[in-house]
């Protein structure tokens, strides 16, 4: 049980800014490699300008347990992104995400657990004035797009967390360091260079696990608590030579799960994102909104081999202060786990989403999303 409250306390610790495929993964003890294809795309309301946004995703994770105590990952992933506006041509940005490692290493019998990870600068970040849109449609916090975060530049993590266990409880507590290297974007009004390094970041996190007997089976509740401070950035070469630090980030999640009927189990989540406002002088810069997110995953199980999952979730993300950015989403999805081999096994599923995007004071934009990805994986 200690040991599996690593999956929700390292990967916040550690994965802040890497890619949503390595998210959920603790300390592999097994050679694994994944790979498959996500596809997104969003119709948007012809109010809006646009008319529709596609991104094909290749992510690719490869896990190596050099020892019982030692482990690393690599993940990285290749996109083509398309944006195609009511009027004119459609633009497109291909290119690979930045690449990301990490190393893990675990101490005593599984009370504490070290990270180190690099992201490494295979992403393109000097854009031009097409890319550098579509980059914005791509980073979209409410269309949760497969890439969002394209390129930036050396990235450092630094973590450590440690789990006891207390009577029917779990306890974890971590704490986290990430270095934000600097890179190069093109500043579209002055025609020049900029040369941006993000603030440095600081994260504590609290973590609980706990199992429960209930009358048709077992149950368990996983929750973390995440505060993350930041430094403020150092922007050079720009226009107008803004400043900016972001506001501090409280992040609260929780999954329990549940045995019910042919369904096993049952598992409901819970996250909520809340975000101070940000300090700048830029009046361009737009303060933070609460985001809630919400979700229903059901798992039935058919044969040793063969698992259906269905899902609903919901996004709710406050307006800013200035009225916009706000978002409601819902989605509604299905998928298949399947095992050719206790070796080799696939996850197709599909996903329809619906809701609407504010833009403005007492403006908004209505939206529609349909993905399908599908992963092989390996063990070795």
């Amino acid at each position: 049980m200690i040991k599996r409250i690593f999956t929700g306390i390292i990967a916040l610790i550690t994965y802040q800014m890497a890619f949503a495929q390595v998210s959920d993964l603790e300390f592999i003890r097994e050679q694994h490699l994944r790979a498959g294809m996500h596809f997104k795309t969003w119709g948007f309301e012809k109010e809006s300008g646009l008319d529709r946004f596609t991104e094909f995703a290749f992510p690719v994770t490869y896990s190596l347990p050099v020892n019982r105590r030692f482990s690393i990952d690599f993940v990285t992933s290749p996109f083509f992104s398309t944006l195609s506006p009511i009027a004119g041509n459609s633009e497109s940005f291909n290119s690979l995400s930045d690449s990301y490692i990490r190393t893990s290493y675990i101490l005593g019998d599984n009370l504490a657990i070290i990270n180190f990870g690099a992201s490494l600068p295979s992403g393109k970040t000097k854009l031009d004035a097409e890319e550098l849109e579509i980059a914005g449609i791509a980073a979209n916090r409410p269309l949760d797009n497969p890439v969002s975060n394209l390129g930036t530049g050396v990235n450092l993590n630094f973590g450590l967390a440690i789990a006891q266990k207390l009577g029917a409880w779990v306890l974890g507590i971590g704490a986290g360091y990430a270095y934000r290297g600097e890179f190069d974007v093109i500043d579209i009004e002055a025609d020049t260079t900029a040369s941006i390094e993000p603030g440095d970041e600081f994260n504590l996190t609290l973590g609980i696990d706990r199992d429960f007997e209930l009358q048709n089976g077992k149950a368990k509740l996983i929750a973390d608590l995440v505060y993350t401070t930041y430094r403020k950035d150092d922007l050079a070469n720009l226009s107008r030579s803004p400043v900016f630090e972001a506001g501090d980030k409280i992040v609260a999640q929780a999954r329990f799960l549940f045995p019910l009927a042919a369904f096993k189990p049952v598992m409901l989540t819970l996250r909520n994102r809340w975000r101070l406002n940000n300090k700048s002088n830029n009046a361009a810069l737009i303060d933070n909104g609460n985001e809630l997110e919400l979700g229903v995953n059901l798992f039935h199980p058919v044969t040793e081999r063969l698992q259906f999952k269905y899902l609903l979730d919901s996004k709710f993300y406050s307006n800013t202060v200035n009225d916009s950015e706000g978002a409601v989403v819902f989605g509604i999805g299905l998928g298949v786990d399947y095992g050719f081999s206790q070796h080799v096994a696939i996850d197709p599923s599909i996903k329809f989403s619906k809701g609407k995007i504010n833009t403005g004071p007492g403006t908004d934009v209505g939206i529609a999303g349909l993905e399908f990805s599908i992963g092989l994986a390996f063990t070795f």
